[in-house]
C-alpha cells in the first residue's frame, strides 16, 4: 500500500513540474514557438486543457484516495475542488500577463477535464476497494 502512495506521489510530483513547465513556456512570447503545434491541431488548445488539467485532477484525486466532502447534500472530491481553484487563479491571471489573454472556453475545458476526469479517479478507488474487499475475504 505505501508503495502504491509512493509511486502516485511521484507521478504527481512530476506531472506538476511538467505542468508548471507547459504554462511558463505559454507565459513568455520568447518560447511561444515551442507550443506552436498545439495551433496546428484543431481545437488543440481546447482538448490540451482538458487533457492536461483533467490529469492533474485525476493524480491528485488518486493521491487523496478520492476522498471527498460535503457540502449542501453534494459530495465533491477534495483533489478536483483545489486543482479548479488553482486553475481558475492560473486563468484568471492571465488578464495581468502581457501576451496572454483570458478565455472563458479554456476555463470551461478545465473544469470538464476536471470533473471528468476527477470522477474517474473516484471510480478507479471504489473498484480498487470494492476488489480488495473480495480478496480479503476469500480463503
Amino acid at each position: 500500500m505505501l508503495k502504491k502512495i509512493a509511486r502516485t506521489k511521484t507521478i504527481l510530483i512530476i506531472y506538476v513540474f511538467v505542468l508548471a513547465f507547459i504554462i511558463f513556456l505559454a507565459d513568455y512570447k520568447s518560447t511561444a514557438y515551442l507550443l506552436g503545434f498545439v495551433g496546428a491541431v484543431p481545437f488543440g488548445d481546447k482538448i490540451g486543457h482538458f487533457f492536461l488539467m483533467g490529469g492533474f485532477s485525476f493524480l491528485l484525486n488518486a493521491f487523496f484516495a478520492a476522498k471527498t466532502f460535503k457540502l449542501w447534500k453534494v459530495e465533491y472530491l477534495i483533489g478536483s475542488c483545489l486543482v479548479f481553484l488553482l486553475v481558475a487563479i492560473e486563468e484568471f491571471s492571465q488578464i495581468f500577463i502581457s501576451g496572454r489573454s483570458f478565455d472563458w472556453g479554456d476555463l470551461i475545458f478545465d473544469l470538464a477535464g476536471i470533473l471528468i476526469l476527477g470522477e474517474l479517479a473516484r471510480i478507479v478507488y471504489r473498484r480498487r476497494d470494492s476488489i480488495e474487499e473480495v480478496f480479503a475475504k476469500s480463503p
